[in-house]
């Protein structure tokens, strides 16, 4: 596979160098027509046919009969022109770069073989016809063979490890996708579940305890949902039926309706259309204070601003809880993995998480993204 910076430079690179091998043939050879008119059609014939077969794009120009007459084609024609004159050899740059960036390993080193006997016949043009000679060709050849050959098997080895690893690198962040969203839906759920599911048990009377039972099966309810959705697109099911404010919005209600603390949310500037991974990160990332809120904070009211200004997106989560001190007791707030997943979330989008917490005086956390 050509890497997509380097694939402009091989499109003209045939066109590039058959310009200045002309222009250098029409300014040495003016006054030898004989010579400069052939070196003139052969020229032309190699773009003609780079044309035909590789750049118009016809139903059969990528199939592998047509690349290798392609190839055969180029050879040929550089042949013909590094006999009329050495010089042409130049002309090999650009058949080696056809040869490396369009015929198919192992295809590759017999296409990458026979330009490299073209250049090495051109730079042994020199030598006379007798034995020696006859050998010494023979041995600029194969010296030129076995280092074109060496760098196509060295590309590869280089084009094979990056593709290792971007494929591991790829492999790890869909890891850490995928335990950040597990946290996010099905990790949060189980938790509010059980903490229901426990006030329920230790309720006073009947109505407290079918209260906490109606709203553990609510998040077991919205927990399916979700897992559902994962397994389709793992795409919060809220941000299919509103957008991020009216999702959080939404969010925030019903996790105060279960608590018992007061949540306000606001929204100041003008919503802008947010990619999706962002509009994920900044909900999840609500959803995952408020859950930090209930489990830790023994707050009484929490706001969750929103707020769209100079390219970039804003959400504070501030509570009046206990707090803490930061970075001292960070796993209080985390519950071991909560603020990591937050905070690679938001990272991974080019914007900042930070977390301002002080005992007795609430936590506050701000996440920051442009948009």
């Amino acid at each position: 596979m050509v890497d997509p910076r380097w694939r402009t430079v091989l499109l003209v690179a045939p066109y590039l160098v058959v310009a200045l091998l002309v222009a250098f043939a029409l300014a040495t050879r003016w006054d030898d027509p004989e010579r400069l008119t052939p070196e003139l059609i052969l020229c032309a014939a190699y773009i003609v046919w780079v044309v035909l077969l590789r750049d118009l794009r016809t139903p059969w120009r990528r199939r592998p009969a047509t690349i290798a007459v392609f190839m055969v084609g180029l050879v040929v024609i550089n042949l013909a022109l590094v006999q009329l004159d050495s010089w042409f050899a130049f002309l090999t740059v650009a058949t080696f770069s056809v040869a490396y960036s369009l015929v198919t390993w192992p295809w590759e080193l017999a296409a990458v073989g026979a330009t490299a006997v073209v250049a090495g016949l051109a730079q042994a043009s020199s030598f006379g016809l007798d034995a020696a000679g006859v050998v010494g060709r023979i041995v600029v050849a194969a010296i030129n063979v076995t280092v074109m050959c060496g760098l196509s098997w060295g590309l590869r080895l280089a084009r094979q490890q990056q593709e290792r690893i971007a494929t591991k690198a790829a492999t790890e962040a869909e890891r850490a996708r995928l335990a950040r969203e597990i946290h996010d839906t099905l990790a949060q759920g189980f938790a509010g579940i059980v903490t229901q599911l426990q006030a329920a048990e230790q309720a006073p009377d009947a109505a407290t305890r079918d209260r906490h039972a109606a709203a553990a099966l609510e998040l077991a309810r919205d927990g399916l949902a979700e897992a559902r959705r994962s397994v389709q697109a793992l795409r919060p099911v809220a941000l299919d039926a509103a957008a991020l404010p009216e999702a959080i919005t939404t969010a925030a209600r019903r996790w105060s309706a279960r608590t018992g603390i007061d949540a306000v949310v606001e929204t100041s500037g003008d919503p802008a259309q947010l990619p999706t991974n962002t509009e994920v990160a900044l909900l999840r990332a609500a959803q995952e204070a408020l859950a930090n809120v209930e489990r830790h904070a023994q707050a009484k009211r929490v706001s969750l601003r929103l707020r769209y200004a100079d390219h970039r997106v804003r959400l504070e989560v501030r509570d009046d809880g206990s707090g803490f001190e930061s970075g001292a007791a960070a796993g209080r707030v985390t519950d071991g993995y909560g603020l990591v997943a937050m905070r690679e979330r938001i990272e991974a989008l080019a914007g900042d998480l930070v977390v301002d917490s002080r005992p007795g005086r609430g936590t506050a956390i701000l996440a920051e993204v442009p948009v």
